[in-house]
């Protein structure tokens, strides 16, 4: 893949800097895949949460998965905190 999350993010695991992340995608087509791995993941872990009762009612664990899509979408400028913070004390140090 030409274009992947790996190529936004620091050796650290934060984001890169603007400059970094366009000389790393080089076209269109890197930007599509770097943009569909990255929604992948969003809706990978949005949808690992089942409890119970969801279980029982699936199209439950659907509409909650959107929800919770839709708050991060809302508070993006928080997780992006949230990921500074926690790549500061776990790098993830690639090799």
């Amino acid at each position: 893949m030409a274009g992947s999350y790996n190529h936004v993010v620091t050796d650290h695991g934060n984001l890169a800097s603007n400059e970094r992340v366009n000389g790393m995608l080089e076209n269109g087509g890197d930007v599509f895949e770097a943009v569909e791995e990255m929604f992948g993941m969003i809706w990978y872990l949005a949808t690992q949460h089942n409890n119970e009762e969801a279980e029982d009612n699936p199209s439950r664990n659907l509409v909650e998965a959107k929800v919770r899509v839709e708050q991060a979408r809302q508070n993006y400028q928080e997780g992006l905190k949230r990921s500074k913070r926690i790549h500061s004390l776990f790098p993830d140090r690639r090799t």
